[in-house]
């Protein structure tokens, strides 16, 4: 086995911008676009200037048959030639960097050094300023003047180019400093020119070196994409669907970027389950499709395979098998909602829904209504051990491959027979994979926002469609997809954190999925300090019936009657904790078995 052996190196910030502007330095095909934002370049400016640790890049040499095809920097002009060197990990930072002096023709934000004192020529860096013309009118940065006035030196003008407008030929620093001292000054622009290049151009900004971990141009595509993967520091992490689509994408006519956008835009209910950003969602929607596929082909949905898959869902060039893959993922998305987790952060986890979806097909030729009806009971009871069981922690994409097979084949059993003839999936067997009865769910749980176990809790609950404590109002799906995008749908305690602490309780108690509800917001504002008790008098103090408010109680999983005994705190906690563990193991058992 060969090893790949990092080479760390470093470059000026000069030589940076240098061969990114000749075209010597590009990005691989496959790279996002640009996505900072200009607080975030303001930041990375403070770093350089502070001399802080900034991230190291990772950069492939261009072999002689490039690993990748390459693409300019945003906003750079195109150049000839190929490009020498390919940046995996930095793109940001160095058009960050490239903008921010002068790179960007008309520039939106300008950026500007704040130092002691211009006048007295004590240059010592306090600040990185962002400024805009177009939201800040009253403040005009770009009149070296005003600038002057506050101790602003432009950033931009530290590459010190030749201004073609300027019949003088004056250098950058030469001419802000000409301006900003009033033409004609003299005797005071070449001193604070001189102290400009001696102060901040030379030691701070171009002579610092930005270090890099350098792979050969021997480096294997492949190669270089796993190291890249397991490194990458972007602000908008790269999904392995784009790498797979880079390495591939030249074989299609059409762009497959492009179709995933279209089909996204048409299935309203992906909207709920990815992120608005398409930045996000189509890597995301992508790779979801490739763990299908793999499966449809039975194949693991590993990494390894996603490259074959890609090439059977667009064979030929048609596109259909992608088609299906939408319509699939629709039909399984509607399935999740139905099951309480109508959004992605209510979603308790994915793998068992790659598996659903990639037997979607053979789900749709049922006709008879009773084998329809055993087929969702198997489905159902499958997805729910899948949630609350070990299933999937370990050897995962084995496992649900596993279960594909197993699944399908109870399927085919249904179908022809009217019932499964054979063994269950592999997360049917309770000694492997037990669900948690009464007694697991008393020891601990976790909080009903913390992963799988957590949102599974919460999802066995919202599947009932509780109803909210004060209000009344269903906790359907329409009402909690709201509340999600309002940042309203609240995770209570039912026996707050402050009550506890004051009897005792450790963190542990305290944060137990089975004391949390999910409740409207401002119902969770009003009662998130008092005793269950007493804010059930509040209530019932209004016009709410006591056995309306016992039945909106009991849409949680909550036992009333234990919450409104005597009893001490601490006795009514324990009660309660004993008697909702009772409640949801019984629910849970229900919805596992075949």
């Amino acid at each position: 086995m060969t090893t790949q052996m990092a080479d760390y190196k470093s470059r000026n910030i000069d030589k940076w911008l240098e061969m990114a502007n000749t075209g010597a330095l590009a990005l691989p095909d496959f790279q996002r676009s640009w996505v900072w934002n200009p607080r975030k370049i303001e930041l990375y400016l403070k770093a350089l200037f502070e001399n802080r640790p900034t991230g190291i890049f990772l950069i492939l040499e261009s072999a002689d048959a490039p690993q990748f095809e390459s693409r300019r920097f945003n906003g750079m002009p195109a150049t000839s030639g190929q490009a020498k060197e390919l940046v995996l990990d930095g793109q940001q930072r160095l058009t960050a960097l490239w903008k921010a002096l002068g790179g960007e023709k008309n520039p939106k934000h300008r950026f500007y050094l704040q130092v002691e004192s211009l006048k007295d020529r004590a240059l010592g860096v306090i600040d990185v300023v962002m400024h805009s013309p177009n939201t800040r009118p009253g403040r005009d940065l770009l009149n070296p003047q005003a600038a002057y006035a506050e101790n602003l030196v432009p950033i931009s003008i530290l590459l010190d180019a030749e201004d073609e407008n300027d019949e003088n030929n004056l250098g950058e620093i030469l001419h802000w400093c000409d301006m900003a001292c009033g033409n004609g000054q003299v005797r005071e622009v070449g001193p604070l020119q001189k102290a400009i290049q001696r102060h901040l151009r030379e030691p701070l900004l171009f002579n610092r070196p930005l270090w890099y971990c350098n792979l050969d141009k021997d480096t294997a595509a492949d190669v270089a994409v796993d190291i890249f993967v397991e490194t990458n520091s972007s602000s908008v992490p790269i999904k392995r669907f784009d790498i797979v689509v880079a390495l591939a994408r030249s074989k299609y006519e059409e762009k497959l970027r492009d179709r995933i956008h279209n089909a996204f835009r048409k299935n309203e209910i992906m909207t709920y389950y990815f992120k608005l950003d398409q930045e996000e969602w189509i890597p995301d929607v992508g790779q979801w499709m490739l763990k299908v596929a793999c499966l449809k082909t039975g194949q693991a949905p590993k990494e390894a395979n996603y490259r074959d898959a890609l090439e059977r869902l667009v064979e030929g060039g048609t596109f259909a098998a992608l088609d299906d893959l939408f319509r699939d993922l629709g039909r399984t998305l509607d399935m999740a909602e139905r099951e309480g987790a109508p959004t992605r952060r209510t979603l308790p986890s994915w793998p068992p829904l790659h598996v659903i979806a990639a037997l979607q097909e053979r789900s749709g030729k049922f006709r008879d209504p009773s084998k329809i009806a055993v087929r969702e009971k198997l489905t159902k009871a499958y997805y729910w051990r899948c949630l609350f069981s070990n299933r999937h922690e370990r050897q995962a994409n084995d496992r649900l491959l596993e279960d594909y097979h197993d699944l399908g084949r109870c399927l085919d059993e249904i179908e022809a027979s009217g019932r499964v003839v054979g063994s269950l999936p592999g997360v049917f067997n309770e000694n492997a994979h037990p669900i948690p009865v009464a007694e697991d769910l008393m020891g601990y749980f976790p909080w009903i926002s913390h992963g799988r176990l957590g949102l599974a809790l919460a999802a066995l609950v919202t599947r009932g469609t509780p109803y909210d404590w004060i209000t009344g109002q269903k906790f359907d799906v329409k009402r909690i997809r709201e509340m999600e995008a309002s940042r309203n749908l609240d995770k209570h305690h039912v026996f707050p954190r402050e009550l506890l602490r004051r009897e005792g309780i450790d963190a542990t108690g305290i944060e137990h999925g089975l004391n949390g509800v999910l409740l409207d917001r401002r119902t969770n504002r009003r009662f998130w300090t008092s005793d269950p008790t007493d804010y059930f008098d509040e209530i019932l103090a209004g016009t709410t019936p006591e056995d309306e408010l016992r039945a909106r109680v009991a849409s949680h999983l909550v036992p009333y009657d234990v919450l409104r005994t005597k009893d001490t705190v601490e006795a009514r906690y324990r009660a309660f904790i004993a008697a909702r563990a009772e409640l949801v193991s019984q629910k849970l058992k229900r919805l596992v078995t075949v």
